[in-house]
């Protein structure tokens, strides 16, 4: 019978081991991201993160590996661009090697979700409206978008920015959905988005339908020290409590930035009934239900670390 923590953490890890700082090669991330898709913690891997520039690639890995009868997920990165011209001819090549990858692999990759940078100062919804036509002419069942948006020195407001987004997915397909990115972290402490900003983009994505991907930064669950930066850094399981919970109770960004800064492990209890934060709780129908609408994952160049700190803390 399916638990409150596989509710939970199913399919919640995106694997993105050819990113820094493991930066593996690419034939040693997937070999990697093949085992542990086969262990006993196989049921937490979603997909595997990789450029969409670098899918023909992928592919010739792929062919060399024993993939078993499931589909491998793929999750493909866009080129984006520093301005519209730039952003649209990097996504014509990307939307190519997503279809040439697609018609290569056939029913032995899935790719799900496109994952891309917004251009600075461009019109989300122009962007939007480009990359869901573009995608719908990749594959039978195109990928998911999910537009990241910069949460460093307030640059951009996350609100506008979800309202926009949500607008043009409905608008071109309302049986289609567009995501919202957030980058957590990176290889030095001015990297780390303040817990205000990562508040504002949760609180903004759930208000307006949007599923949430985070990455970078988060390979421990909860908010903490991290010596190596010499700052405070988020947990992905704050980031998932918090949207969760905000889904069900309909929080307000105050509420929502309580839960981002949260480092008592002792607030938060899983058990039969559900998630409980302090006051508030969801029961298991409503974290299937929030996963599935509002969560999707987060992407991490390690499996093991979020795993382990998983099993130390009691929580799977």
């Amino acid at each position: 019978m399916p638990t409150t923590h596989h509710a939970l953490f199913s399919e919640i890890i995106d694997y993105a081991g050819i990113f820094p700082p493991a930066a593996l090669p690419l034939d040693e991330a997937f070999q990697r991201f093949v085992a542990h898709r086969t262990g006993d913690t196989g049921w937490m891997l979603a997909r595997f993160v990789c450029p969409a520039a670098r899918l023909g690639e992928l592919a010739n890995v792929m062919e060399r590996e024993h993939l078993g009868q499931t589909p491998v997920r793929i999750a493909a990165l866009g080129a984006g661009g520093d301005d519209p011209p730039t952003f649209a001819g990097n996504l014509e090549r990307d939307t190519e090697a997503i279809r040439a990858f697609s018609r290569e692999m056939k029913d032995r990759a899935r790719l799900d979700v496109f994952e891309v940078k917004l251009p600075a100062g461009s019109n989300s919804a122009d962007v939007a409206d480009l990359c869901f036509h573009s995608l719908a002419d990749t594959i039978e069942r195109p990928p998911e978008p999910f537009f990241e948006i910069p949460l460093l020195n307030g640059s951009q407001d996350p609100t506008a920015t979800a309202v926009a987004l949500a607008s043009a997915a409905h608008e071109i397909d309302p049986t289609r959905r567009a995501g919202l990115k957030i980058r957590c972290g990176g290889l030095d402490a001015a990297a780390v988005p303040s817990v205000d900003a990562v508040a504002a983009a949760i609180t903004a994505a759930v208000t307006t339908g949007l599923s949430l991907k985070a990455t970078q930064g988060l390979h421990h669950p909860l908010r903490g020290e991290d010596r190596e930066l010499g700052t405070t850094v988020h947990g992905f399981f704050n980031l998932l409590s918090a949207v969760i919970l905000a889904y069900e109770h309909f929080l307000d960004e105050e509420r929502v930035r309580a839960i981002v800064a949260e480092e008592d492990p002792e607030t938060f209890r899983l058990d039969e009934s559900g998630l409980h934060w302090r006051d508030l709780n969801a029961d298991f129908s409503s974290i299937v239900e929030s996963r599935m609408a509002a969560f999707t994952s987060f992407g991490s160049c390690s499996f093991s670390e979020p795993r382990d700190d998983l099993v130390d803390l009691g929580w799977i």
